[in-house]
């Protein structure tokens, strides 16, 4: 399933402001180039291309990646540890492509596409304020904090979205 997203919200025959038109969808072995560059640009922690993939295998259906004018621009992947609950493992957009609302709509498009999903959770980085500020703008609470959870031995924090 495609999806093309106006990141303004306008429809494009009534829109007067500067839209960033792109498609999500499932991420393809194709785009593993690019969102290795994408993570290895917004992200601290390193992850190879074999693990990526891996990712992928293990989660096809929610491992999205963002698409402007065939170029990727960024991604998402989550995990479904139960039924009714997502782990976001990752989301990461291209340096000059960011506070365009693009990570916003990667996030939206992935609850939509798992209308069962009542809770979210993932790990942050407490330093990473940018993220931090994302999140908490998207309904994140932060709900405890995990010691030495990163290959750096830093800690993370615990946030958690209730869908309903």
């Amino acid at each position: 399933m495609h999806t093309m997203w106006y990141v303004c919200g306008c429809l494009p025959d009534r829109c007067s402001c500067p839209c960033i038109q792109m498609e999500v969808r499932k991420f393809r072995f194709e785009d593993l180039a690019a969102v290795v560059r994408i993570a290895q640009g917004a992200l601290e922690e390193k992850y190879t291309p074999e693990f990526l993939l891996y990712l992928w295998q293990m989660n096809p259906e929610s491992f999205l990646v963002a698409e402007r004018g065939g170029n990727v621009i960024g991604f998402i992947i989550a995990t479904r540890p139960a039924l009714h609950e997502l782990r976001i493992l990752m989301i990461a957009v291209n340096t000059h492509m960011r506070k365009q609302g693009v990570g916003s709509f990667l996030l939206k498009q992935l609850i939509m596409r798992f209308p069962e999903v009542r809770k979210i959770v993932l790990e942050v980085r407490p330093d990473n304020v940018e993220a931090l500020e994302f999140y908490k703008k998207h309904g994140f609470r932060v709900k405890g904090k995990v010691d030495d959870f990163y290959t750096d031995g830093s800690a993370a924090y615990l946030m958690e979205k209730i869908l309903f």
